[in-house]
C-alpha cells in the first residue's frame, strides 16, 4: 500500500498590483521594443518627434550595467543638450541598478560591479580625440543629425571593442530628420534598405557594401550589419493620446511638419 504524503501547503497568491509597481521600465510596443531588441552592430532609431527615442536610448545601456566589463559612452552635441539625458537617467538608473552612483564631476554612472556609462558631449569634430586610446563596448549618439559630418561617428567606431566574450559591441543612434547632418545620415541609414530591415553596411559615397579585404581570412564577407528603425508620434501613447503635442507639430511650416510629425526624410 502506498503511503499518502503529507499535504503540501498552498502557494501564496501573487500580488499582481505589487508586481506591476516593481516594473521600472516597459518599452512601448512597436519601434521602441524593436530598437531595444536589435542585434545589428549599428542601429538608428529615428523619425518623427515624440516617438520615445531619447528615453529608449537611455534605457538601452541598462542591460549591460550588470556586466563588470561594460564600458559605455552616451553623447550629445552640447553640454546643454546632455542635461536632458542625465535627468532622465537619474530617474531610471538608481531604480534599475541598486547601488549605482553618478559621479557629477565626470558625468559617469558607476555600477557596484564596476561597469560604467560615461555621459559626455562632442561639440567639435576634434573633441573625439579626448577618447583616443579608450575602448567602449557600447556607444550612443542622441540626435545624430546634429553632427554636420560623419567624422565623429566614424572615428568613434574605432573606439568600439570588447575582450569579453559575453559582451557584444554596439553603436546606437537616435534622431529626427533635418539638421545639419541630415544628408549623410540619410545616405548611411535610410537609403540602403527598406525601413526596419537589417542590411550590410555600405560606403555612403559609393553605395558599395563594406567587405573584408583580399588576403584576410574573411575576404569578401560583409563587415557588419546596420538597421534603421522608424518612429512615429503614434508609437508613444504617453504623448499621442491627448493630441496636444500633435497639434503643436501640425502648426509648423510644411517642411518642418513633414520632418517632425511625419518622419519624412525626403
Amino acid at each position: 500500500m502506498v503511503e499518502k504524503s503529507a499535504a503540501q501547503p498552498k502557494p501564496e497568491a501573487l500580488d499582481y498590483e505589487e508586481i506591476a509597481r516593481e516594473v521600472i521600465f516597459e518599452p512601448n510596443e512597436g519601434p521602441q521594443t524593436d530598437f531595444l531588441a536589435s542585434t545589428e552592430q549599428e542601429v538608428l532609431y529615428g523619425g518623427s518627434a515624440g516617438g520615445g527615442k531619447s528615453y529608449a536610448m537611455v534605457a538601452d545601456p541598462v542591460r549591460y550595467l550588470g556586466n563588470p566589463n561594460a564600458r559605455m559612452l552616451l553623447v550629445r552635441r552640447s553640454t546643454e543638450e546632455l542635461r536632458e539625458l542625465i535627468s532622465v537617467s537619474k530617474q531610471l538608473y538608481p531604480k534599475a541598478i541598486p547601488g549605482i552612483k553618478f559621479m557629477e564631476r565626470d558625468k559617469t554612472w558607476v555600477a557596484p560591479n564596476g561597469a560604467t556609462l560615461w555621459m559626455s558631449y562632442l561639440d567639435r569634430e576634434d573633441d573625439v580625440l579626448r577618447y583616443q586610446g579608450l575602448a567602449f563596448s557600447w556607444i550612443g549618439f542622441d540626435e545624430l543629425t546634429q553632427w554636420p559630418s560623419p567624422f565623429a561617428w566614424n572615428y568613434m567606431r574605432s573606439r568600439l571593442r570588447s575582450t569579453a566574450s559575453d559582451l557584444p559591441v554596439y553603436m546606437r543612434a537616435t534622431t529626427n530628420p533635418g539638421g545639419r547632418g541630415h544628408h549623410w545620415v540619410k545616405k548611411m541609414f535610410i537609403d540602403p534598405a527598406p525601413y526596419n530591415r537589417a542590411y550590410d553596411a555600405t560606403d555612403i559615397e559609393t553605395g558599395e557594401v563594406l567587405r573584408y579585404p583580399a588576403g584576410h581570412a574573411k575576404a569578401g564577407r560583409p563587415l557588419y550589419k546596420r538597421r534603421f528603425i522608424p518612429a512615429r508620434l503614434s508609437d508613444n501613447p504617453y504623448l499621442a493620446e491627448s493630441g496636444d503635442y500633435e497639434a503643436m507639430l501640425l502648426s509648423m511650416p510644411e517642411q518642418q511638419r513633414r520632418q517632425l510629425l511625419d518622419g519624412d526624410w525626403d
